[in-house]
C-alpha cells in the first residue's frame, strides 16, 4: 500500500503543490479541472467497514485505468489527476494518512458503503437533476472491489467507472430501458426495432427467462412481454455507446450527433429511453459539449499522456467548530436572548459528543468567550453555555470574529488547518477588517463557513463566503413562529456527504409558538424503530415554564416526578429533557404551563441512531443551483426547485408526506408539497428525492427567503425500498437487456423529520400595483405512452400523467397534440402547429378536460388518415388559461404495419384446431403430390407432363393461409446467443401482404442513415 501511495505521490513537493491548488481553489473542496486533469476528486469510506488494504489497492487499479479509459472516450481530452481518499477515524492510522479537512468529508463524489437493497452491488449514481446537471454520488460496494465474480457483472470496470462519472459530472443518462415509459422495442416504418443506441449494436432478440427465440403477436408483429434485445458478445462492430452496453468489448466511445457525426457514432434518437426523454432527444457529446468542461477548446493530448492519477490518503478527525456570534449594538434586547437561546439549544443537543467547540463574540472588535472544549460530559456543554454573551454594543466588523474564530481554530493541539466556523449576525459590516478580508485566508485554510442571517439587513456577502468555502447559508426572520435560527443550527452538523454517524443528532420536530398563562401548548412527536438513543427534547422560552412529556406507555416525565431526566437553566432560557433509555416507539405527547402571562417558546426533538449498526431515517435538502450570492433577480418565469432526498440508510423511502415551507418577507409563511413522481420538478420517479418548484407567484416581495423541510410517514401507505430495481442511474449488468423490474417495497413505521434547505434572496420584484402576470407554462409531459394500438383497426390508446397550469400544479386548461412524419420537425413547431391532421385524433384530445397534476389521463382514438407504412411522430402539450403553452413531450411513434419483422424461428401464438389444420393440411398434401410426381417422373420420364402436374399442383394452393408456412432455414443453435438479428435468418409475411413488401428488420431505417 505504501508503494502505491508513493508511486502516486511524484514526490513529497509536487503533494504539496497540488494540497495548495485544491484548497486555494475558487470553492474548497471542489472538483477542479486543471490542465484536462481533474484533481480533488473525494471518495468517502462508511466508517461501519473494516479495514481492508487489497480494496484500497482495487481501488487505485482500477481508478488508474478508468483515467485511461476516460481520456480515450473523452477523446484525449480528460483524465483523472487526483484523488482524495477519505478513510474513518476507526481505522488504524498509517504514516501517510493526512487529517482530512471537513470540506472533504461534506463533499465526497464517490462512496464506498454497504450494498443499497434496490441495486445490491451494482454500481450508480444519485441522479435528482435535468439533463446536463450533475448528480449527487457515486456508489460502490466493498465487493464490487473485491469480488471478481461481481465485478465482471458489468464488464470491465475502467468503462463501468466511465458510464457512472457521465451521470455524475455531465448529466447523461442511461440509454437502456429503464423507466415505466421506457419500451423494449419500437415500431418504425412498420417494423419493431429494439432500444438501443447506436444502432450499429448487433445481436439476437430472446425470451428473457428461457433464452429460446420470442414469439410475436400475429396480427401486430409486436414482439412477446418477455421479448429482449441481446448483444453479440464478442465482434460486435459498434463502438458507441457507453452510455448503452458499456460492457461489449468493442464499446469505447459516447453516441455523438445523429447527422454530422461519423457513422459508428451516430446517436439513436428514436429510441425510447431517458436520455432522449430527458436530454430532448440529444446525444451523449451534445449534452458534454455544454459542459463548462468541453466549453473551452481544448486541444487534444497525445496518445502517449501519462493519464496515471494520484491518490492521497486521509483521515477523519473529530469536528472543531467555532461559533462565532454578533454581539453589536443592532443586537440589543430580545434579538441578543433569542440568539443565545438558539445557541444553547444547540450546545445542548446538536454538537455531537467527542467534538470540539470555542465560542467568540464580536463587534466592534472580537474576544474568544470559550477556548476549544472536547465535548465528552455534560459538564462540558455547561460550560459553553456558561460562557454564550450576555450583552450588547459597538459596530459589526465580521472580519474580526472570523479572524478570531480562525485563530481559536489553530489553538487544537496536534490539529492541522481546517474546521468550521458557524457565523450569526444581524447586521451590515461597518468596521474593519471586513470579511473579504479573510475569504482567501480561510480558504486556503480548508476552513468551511456556515452563516445565519438573523433578520432582513444581515450583511449580504455572508453567502458569497460561505458558497466559496464549501458552507451554507440560512435565514431566520425573527417571527415568533419561525424555527429557522434552530434549523439553520442543526443543519450545519448533518453534512452533506455521505456518512451518518451513531453520534449524529436526528432532528425529529421542531415547533415554535407562544403559551399563555391560561392556555397551555400542546403537541406530540414520533418515534420510529430506527432512533431512540439520547432522546432529548428541549425547550427554550422568554420567560419560565413548566414542560411534562408523556410516553406511548401512558409514563408521564415531570420536573418533580422525575427530576434526574430535567436540566433548567433559568438564565439562558432553556429546558432539556432526556427520554430514559431507548425511547420507546410510537406518539409521544407533551404540554408546557407557564405562570407568567406569556411566553415564546421553540421545541427541538433530536434523537441518535437506535444501535451503531441501524440504517437511519433521515431527509436532506437543497436548493437548485444559484448564484454564488444567492441572490434570484426577479423573472416572471423564474423558478427555484426545492430537494428533499428521504431514505432509510441508503434505501429510497416512497410515499411519505414531504412539505416545504418557505418564510417569506411581508407575508405569512407558505407551505409547499413535495412529490417523487417523475412530473415537473422530479426527474425520476420513485427514487427517494421529492422536488417542488417555488414559483415567481410565490414571492411576496424583495428581502431573504428560507425554506424549512417537514418529512412524516403515511400509515400504510410510506414504504422503504428493500429490492429490486430501482430508479437510480447505473451501467446495465451483463446478463440483462435492460434495467426495469419490479421494486420490492416493506411498510414503515410512522415517523417524523425536518431539517432546513437553506435560504436565497429575491431582488427586482415589481411593485404590488402591477402584481406578477401569469408567464408561468405547465411542466413537460415527459410519459406520454400508447398502451395499446391495432394496425387493421387504427385504433389507439394514449395515456400520460397530468401537469398543472403552473408547472406542476393545479390544472391546465387544454392539451395540444401536434404530429408529424418528420421528427425533428417536431421541436421547432409553434405550439397550434401540426403536419398532420386527423380529425379524430386532434378532437379527441381537445376535448379532454385537464385533471389536476398528478392524475392519469387516459384517451382512445380512431387514426382515420394513418397510412400503410408511414411512420407518425406523436408530441403533446398542456396549455395553460392565458395561452402559455408547456414543451413538447417525449415522442410516441405510431406505424401501420405492413412489414412485420418476425424471425420464422418463432412460432406463432395458439390461433386453434383449425387453424393449425388449414395450416398443416396443405404443406403436407403439397409434398405428397410432389412425391407422386417424382415418382411418376421418374417411371414415365415424361418431364414435360410432370411439370404440368407440378404447376397444376401448386395452383392448388393458392387462397390458402400459407403465407405463414417458411422456407428452408438453418442455424447452428450453439450460436443464438450472439445471432444478428439483422441479417440472420428470414421472416414472415402477413397474410394480406405482397412479397414486394417484405423487409429484414431494420431495413427501413436506412433512409435515416442512422443504422
Amino acid at each position: 500500500m505504501a508503494e502505491g501511495c508513493r508511486r502516486s505521490g511524484w514526490g513529497q513537493a509536487v503533494v504539496l503543490a497540488l494540497m495548495w491548488m485544491l484548497l486555494a481553489g475558487e470553492v474548497a473542496g471542489k472538483v477542479e479541472l486543471v490542465d484536462h486533469g481533474y484533481e480533488g476528486i473525494v471518495i468517502a469510506i462508511n466508517p461501519y467497514l473494516k479495514q481492508e488494504e487489497p480494496m484500497l489497492r482495487r481501488l487505485e487499479e482500477y481508478l488508474t485505468a478508468t483515467s485511461k479509459t476516460l481520456f480515450r472516450a473523452t477523446r484525449n481530452q480528460l483524465f483523472f489527476r487526483e484523488f482524495i481518499i477519505v478513510v474513518p477515524e476507526t481505522w488504524k492510522r498509517i504514516n501517510y494518512f493526512e487529517n482530512a479537512l471537513d470540506v472533504q468529508l461534506d463533499r465526497a463524489q464517490i462512496i464506498i458503503d454497504h450494498a443499497n437493497p434496490a441495486y445490491g452491488d451494482a454500481p450508480y449514481v444519485k441522479q435528482y437533476a435535468e439533463c446536463g446537471q450533475p448528480g449527487l454520488y457515486i456508489h460502490l460496494t466493498p465487493s464490487y472491489l473485491l469480488d471478481d465474480d461481481v465485478i465482471h457483472k458489468w464488464g470491465q470496470p475502467e468503462k463501468t467507472l466511465v458510464h457512472e462519472w457521465a451521470h455524475l459530472r455531465w448529466g447523461l443518462f442511461d440509454e437502456y430501458p429503464i423507466d415505466a415509459q421506457d419500451a423494449e422495442f419500437y415500431r418504425y416504418n412498420g417494423a419493431w426495432q429494439p432500444t438501443r443506441c447506436t444502432s450499429d449494436v448487433d445481436g439476437s432478440i430472446l425470451n428473457e427467462f428461457t433464452s429460446k427465440q420470442c414469439t410475436f403477436d400475429y396480427f401486430t408483429g409486436k414482439p412477446e412481454k418477455a421479448c429482449r434485445f441481446f448483444p453479440r458478445m464478442k465482434s460486435n462492430k459498434a463502438s458507441a455507446s457507453l452510455m448503452f452496453m458499456q460492457y461489449l468489448e468493442s464499446i469505447v466511445e459516447f453516441c455523438d450527433d445523429p447527422v454530422t457525426s461519423t457513422k459508428p457514432l451516430r446517436h439513436n434518437y428514436l429510441a425510447p429511453n431517458r436520455q432522449n426523454r430527458l436530454c430532448s432527444y440529444r446525444s451523449a457529446w451534445e449534452v458534454m459539449r455544454k459542459h463548462e468542461d468541453f466549453r473551452k477548446s481544448r486541444r487534444p493530448l497525445p496518445e502517449n499522456t501519462d493519464t496515471a492519477p494520484v491518490f492521497r490518503y486521509v483521515q477523519v478527525q473529530p469536528r472543531k467548530r467555532a461559533l462565532v456570534l454578533d454581539t453589536s449594538g443592532s443586537m440589543t434586547g430580545s434579538s441578543l436572548s433569542v440568539m443565545m437561546r438558539a445557541a444553547s439549544n444547540y450546545i445542548l443537543s446538536c454538537v455531537e459528543t467527542g467534538s470540539s467547540l470555542g465560542i467568540v463574540q464580536f463587534n466592534t472588535n472580537a474576544t474568544a468567550l470559550s477556548p476549544m472544549i472536547t465535548i465528552n460530559a455534560e459538564k462540558d456543554r455547561r460550560r459553553l453555555i456558561d460562557s454564550l454573551p450576555r450583552q450588547a454594543d459597538g459596530k459589526t466588523s465580521i472580519g474580526a470574529g472570523l479572524e478570531k474564530g480562525l485563530q481559536l481554530l489553530n489553538t487544537m493541539e496536534g490539529k492541522e488547518p481546517g474546521g468550521t466556523i458557524i457565523l450569526i449576525t444581524d447586521g451590515k459590516e461597518n468596521e474593519r477588517p471586513f470579511l473579504t478580508d479573510f475569504q482567501q485566508r480561510l480558504q486556503s485554510k480548508g476552513v468551511v463557513v456556515h452563516s445565519l442571517a438573523y433578520g432582513q439587513r444581515a450583511e449580504q456577502s455572508i453567502a458569497q463566503l460561505s458558497r466559496r468555502t464549501g458552507g451554507k447559508t440560512f435565514f431566520y426572520s425573527g417571527r415568533k413562529d419561525s424555527t429557522a435560527l434552530i434549523d439553520g443550527l442543526a443543519a450545519t452538523i448533518l453534512t452533506e456527504g455521505p456518512n451518518l454517524k451513531a453520534n449524529v443528532p436526528i432532528s425529529l420536530l421542531t415547533e415554535a409558538g407562544t403559551v399563555y398563562n391560561s392556555t397551555p401548548v400542546t403537541g406530540s412527536f414520533l418515534m420510529d424503530s430506527t432512533v431512540g438513543t439520547e432522546t432529548s427534547m428541549t425547550v427554550s422560552h422568554s420567560k419560565s415554564v413548566n414542560v411534562s412529556v408523556t410516553s406511548p406507555s401512558d409514563v408521564t416525565l415531570t420536573r418533580s416526578t422525575h427530576p434526574e431526566h430535567f436540566s433548567v437553566d433559568e438564565e439562558s432560557g432553556v429546558i432539556k429533557i432526556l427520554l430514559p433509555g431507548v425511547a420507546e416507539v410510537g406518539q409521544w405527547s407533551y404540554q408546557i404551563v407557564t405562570n407568567e402571562s406569556q411566553s415564546d417558546v421553540v421545541i427541538n426533538i433530536q434523537s441518535k441512531s437506535r444501535k451503531p449498526d441501524t440504517d437511519v431515517l433521515q431527509v436532506k435538502s437543497w436548493l437548485s443551483w444559484m448564484p454564488e450570492n444567492n441572490t434570484v433577480p426577479f423573472d416572471v418565469k423564474q423558478k427555484i426547485t426545492v430537494f428533499a432526498e428521504m431514505v432509510r440508510g441508503r434505501a429510497a423511502v416512497l410515499n411519505a408526506d414531504v412539505t416545504a415551507i418557505v418564510e417569506r418577507p411581508q407575508s405569512v409563511p407558505l407551505k409547499i408539497p413535495l412529490y417523487d413522481n417523475g412530473m415537473g420538478s422530479d426527474v425520476i420517479r420513485d427514487d427517494g428525492v421529492y422536488a417542488a418548484y417555488v414559483l415567481a407567484g410565490d414571492l411576496m416581495g424583495n428581502g431573504r427567503y428560507n425554506i424549512k423541510i417537514k418529512a412524516k410517514g403515511i400509515d400504510g401507505t410510506t414504504m422503504v425500498v428493500t429490492g429490486g430495481a430501482g430508479r437510480s442511474s447505473g451501467a446495465l449488468d451483463v446478463s440483462s437487456a435492460g434495467g426495469r423490474g419490479e421494486l420490492e417495497t416493506k411498510k414503515l413505521d410512522l415517523f417524523q423529520r425536518v431539517t432546513s434547505a437553506g435560504e436565497f434572496r429575491v431582488t427586482g420584484f415589481p411593485k404590488a400595483s402591477k402584481g406578477v402576470p401569469d408567464q408561468m407554462a405547465p411542466s413537460r409531459i415527459a410519459d406520454l405512452v400508447i398502451n395499446t394500438f391495432d394496425p387493421d383497426t387504427t385504433k389507439a390508446e394514449f395515456s400520460w400523467t397530468a401537469v398543472g397550469g403552473d408547472m406542476d400544479r393545479g390544472a391546465a386548461a387544454r392539451y395540444v397534440v401536434q404530429t408529424t412524419q418528420d421528427f425533428d420537425r417536431l421541436f421547432s413547431m409553434a405550439p397550434n402547429e401540426s403536419d398532420w391532421l386527423d380529425i379524430g385524433l386532434d378532437a379527441a384530445i381537445a376535448s379532454l378536460r385537464p385533471k389536476y397534476a398528478g392524475q392519469t389521463e387516459t384517451v382512445t382514438v380512431t387514426l382515420t388518415e394513418l397510412q400503410e407504412n408511414a411512420t407518425l411522430f406523436i408530441g403533446l402539450r398542456a396549455v395553460d388559461e392565458s395561452g402559455n403553452a408547456g414543451e413538447v413531450s417525449n415522442v410516441v411513434t405510431l406505424s401501420r404495419a405492413r412489414e412485420l419483422a418476425v424471425p420464422m424461428e418463432t412460432m406463432a401464438p395458439d390461433l386453434g384446431v383449425d387453424f393449425y389444420l388449414k395450416l398443416i393440411i396443405p404443406p403436407v398434401a403439397a409434398v405428397v403430390i410432389f412425391a407422386a410426381i417424382v415418382a411418376a417422373v421418374m417411371l414415365s420420364r415424361r418431364g414435360a407432363s410432370s411439370k404440368g402436374s407440378t404447376a397444376s399442383s401448386m395452383d392448388s394452393l393458392e387462397g390458402k393461409d400459407t403465407c405463414l408456412s417458411a422456407s428452408t432455414f438453418s442455424l447452428d443453435v450453439a450460436h443464438l446467443s450472439h445471432m444478428n438479428y439483422r441479417n440472420d435468418g428470414q421472416y414472415r409475411q402477413r397474410c394480406q401482404e405482397d412479397p414486394e413488401t417484405w423487409s429484414e428488420l431494420g431495413k427501413s431505417r436506412e433512409s435515416l442513415d442512422i443504422i
